[in-house]
C-alpha cells in the first residue's frame, strides 16, 4: 500500500510534468506576415502557419502547446478567440526566427513607400520634383547627396513631413521634407515654374 506522503508526491510529479509539457506562448510577430504567427515561450520560438490570415495579433497571449510540431488549436483568452495552426517549426533561437520573420512579414511602413522618378531638381534650390504612380511628390533636400534627373526615389514620402529616401542609382540616403504628395501634373507643373529657373 503506498503511504498517502508517497502518494502526493507522486501526484505532484506528474502534475508538474504534465504542466512543463504544455507550452503556451507570445505572439511575437503576426501583423503583415500573411497566415503566419512567429511565437515566442519557453523552450524557444516556433513558427506557425495559420489557418486563415488575422487570426491573432503581436503580443496576443496563446494558450495552446506551440512547441509540438503538428496541427493545434489555439485560445486568446484576451478577445475569446480561437484559431488552428500548424507549428511548422519550433526550439528556434533568436537570431533564427528574425531571419524568418524578416523573411515573411512585410515592413512596418510598407504601405507608406513609395517610389518614383526625378522630374526636377537641378536650378530649384534644395526641391525635388518626383513623379510616382500616386502623382507627384514636392520635397526639400535637408540633407544628403544630390540627386538627378532620372534618378529612382525610393521611401515614405506619400505623407508630408520629415522622411529618409534613397536614390537608388547611387545607393545615397537622402533626409528630406515632403511638402506635398499626390499633387497631379499641372499642379506640380505649376510649382516646377515658381521654383524652378
Amino acid at each position: 500500500m503506498i503511504s498517502p506522503r508517497a502518494f502526493s508526491a507522486t501526484l505532484t510529479a506528474l502534475l508538474g510534468l504534465a504542466a512543463s509539457a504544455y507550452a503556451d506562448g507570445t505572439v511575437l510577430r503576426a501583423k503583415g506576415c500573411g497566415d503566419k504567427i512567429f511565437v515566442g515561450s519557453d523552450q524557444g520560438y516556433s513558427v506557425l502557419a495559420a489557418n486563415g490570415r488575422d487570426a491573432a495579433e503581436d503580443g496576443d497571449r496563446l494558450l495552446g502547446d506551440v512547441d509540438r510540431i503538428g496541427f493545434s488549436s489555439f485560445y486568446i483568452a484576451k478577445t475569446g478567440r480561437r484559431f488552428s495552426a500548424t507549428i511548422d517549426e519550433r526550439g528556434l533561437g533568436k537570431s533564427a526566427i528574425d531571419q524568418r520573420i524578416a523573411a515573411s512579414c512585410r515592413a512596418a511602413n510598407a504601405g507608406n513607400l513609395a517610389s518614383g522618378q526625378v522630374e526636377r531638381a537641378p536650378g530649384c534650390g534644395n526641391k525635388i520634383f518626383v513623379n510616382t504612380d500616386r502623382g507627384y511628390a514636392v520635397m526639400e533636400r535637408l540633407a544628403g547627396g544630390l540627386v538627378y534627373v532620372g534618378d529612382t526615389l525610393s521611401g515614405d514620402f506619400n505623407k508630408a513631413g520629415r522622411a529618409t529616401i534613397k536614390d537608388r542609382q547611387t545607393g545615397a540616403e537622402l533626409t528630406v521634407f515632403v511638402d506635398d504628395f499626390q499633387l497631379p501634373k499641372s499642379a506640380a507643373e505649376r510649382k516646377i515654374a515658381a521654383s524652378c529657373h
